[in-house]
């Protein structure tokens, strides 16, 4: 009986398809193997970048079941499955269940847990005995109701951070600064509530970066988040500019996460807290490729060094690469903000502006078409309209083109202001 290679890619945001073509090429290129993209709802275009689509369910309580699913239908297709890639949080589980019940690289779905819902990482790391000495485990809770909510944050003096328990992208995410605003994001946080509802300590005047690994090698990426109510990550850049000893400290802290977790997974993307004292602070561990491009960043910002390959060669052989990036400079993603509400009525050519303040351009991005609804209210990553990324050799001139370039897009966005209906008279 003929059978044909495959690695099977579980779960995507659909913004990423282009890492799903990749992803793809990949397989082929190297082990002519063809991919198989797994989702819990297929979308138009994903059978335009995977070779295959399986449609099974990516909740906690099916894995099981999809398990037997996708099994049965790569054996009814006669699929030889050599690997396995989780893509997304939700994808992370499922993917354990296969690596696991075909003997794959990967984790088991025990560990996998850890990754997809954030408390229980909080129980691992408050557990604990092996933490680096600049490392500080944040307190954390499960709420159940508005009731506890505002308990929650009485207790942690008025003030308080809050989030989905099983959600990436920054979704849910957002600061509560006093116990008058509870009600408020309890009500924000109805979407999530069924998955789990976090409320942990607010972590103040910190910076905060992602240990990023891929098959044994790493580096730190530098994360730059919005200010009020939401916190949505806006600009990366990588390499992070450390000296040796705050990248020794950070690092120190991204892999101790990992341990908390599995020493087995191919990729993390962990993202820490240096707080202004100098000591370290998990945000959360995500056990799959960092969002923002931050893998093709890495691609950019070091000598010959490919994420993608190496993780794909990880999942298909199962032996870390441990090779350590050396940077030829700094590469950078800044997102780009609607200045109001309404419809996109038109948007610059960013090539041109680049062009005229004399930045050279790697990418512009606009993920928003004319006529789109927009928002100047950034709630998560997703509600940016597009970004920039740019390369330099050095991080002051990379970050000031950064900053004037999208100040630039920014202020020549035109949006149609949709009008409050008038109040009907009587």
């Amino acid at each position: 009986m003929n059978t044909t290679s495959c690695v099977v890619v579980v779960g995507y945001n659909g913004n990423r398809v282009d890492d799903i073509r990749k992803l793809r090429d990949l397989c082929k290129t190297l082990y002519s193997a063809r991919l198989i993209l797994v989702v819990d709802g297929i979308r138009p275009g994903d059978d335009q970048v995977a070779d295959h689509v399986c449609s099974a369910s990516l909740a906690p309580e099916s894995v099981v079941d999809s398990l037997e699913w996708v099994a049965g239908c790569l054996s009814a297709d006669r699929w030889k499955l050599i690997g396995v890639l989780p893509f997304s949080d939700r994808g992370v589980l499922l993917g354990a269940a296969l690596a696991t019940h075909f003997g794959l690289p990967g984790i088991t779905p025990a560990e996998a847990r850890a990754g997809l819902d954030k408390q229980i990482f909080r129980q691992l790391e408050a557990r604990s005995i092996s933490a680096p000495q600049d490392y500080r485990p944040v307190f954390s809770a499960r709420v159940e109701s508005l009731g506890e909510l505002r308990q929650r944050v009485v207790e942690l003096g008025g003030k308080a951070f809050i989030k989905p328990a099983c959600e990436g992208a920054s979704r849910g995410c957002r600061v509560i600064h006093h116990p008058c605003e509870c009600e408020e994001a309890w009500l924000a946080l109805k979407p999530y509530r069924a998955g789990g509802i976090v409320i942990e300590e607010l972590i103040q005047n910190a910076r905060e970066y992602s240990w990023d690994f891929v098959a044994g090698s790493t580096w730190v990426t530098e994360k730059t988040t919005t200010d009020g109510a939401y916190r949505a990550e806006i600009q990366q850049v990588v390499p992070a500019p450390l000296t040796a000893d705050v990248q020794a400290r950070l690092a120190a802290a991204g892999q101790h996460m990992s341990a908390l977790v599995s020493l087995e997974n191919g990729a993390y993307h962990n993202e820490v807290f240096l707080r202004s004292d100098g000591l370290t602070s998990a945000v959360e561990t995500n056990m799959r490729p960092g969002g923002m491009h931050i893998w093709d960043l890495a691609r950019l910002a070091f000598v010959d060094f490919d994420p993608w390959e190496h993780w794909v060669r990880w999942a298909v052989e199962g032996q870390p690469a441990a090779h350590q990036p050396v940077a030829r400079g700094y590469c950078g993603i800044r997102l780009l903000r609607a200045p109001a509400g309404g419809l996109l009525r038109a948007a610059p050519d960013i090539e041109l502006l680049a062009r005229e303040l004399g930045i050279e351009l790697v990418e512009a991005v606009y993920s928003r078409r004319i006529g789109d609804s927009v928002s100047a209210v950034v709630k998560d990553n997703m509600s940016f309209i597009g970004h920039i990324v740019l390369f330099n050799e050095h991080y002051a001139q990379l970050s000031d083109d950064l900053l004037r370039l999208a100040e630039a897009v920014e202020s020549r966005i035109e949006i149609n202001c949709l009008a409050v209906p008038a109040r009907a008279a009587g």
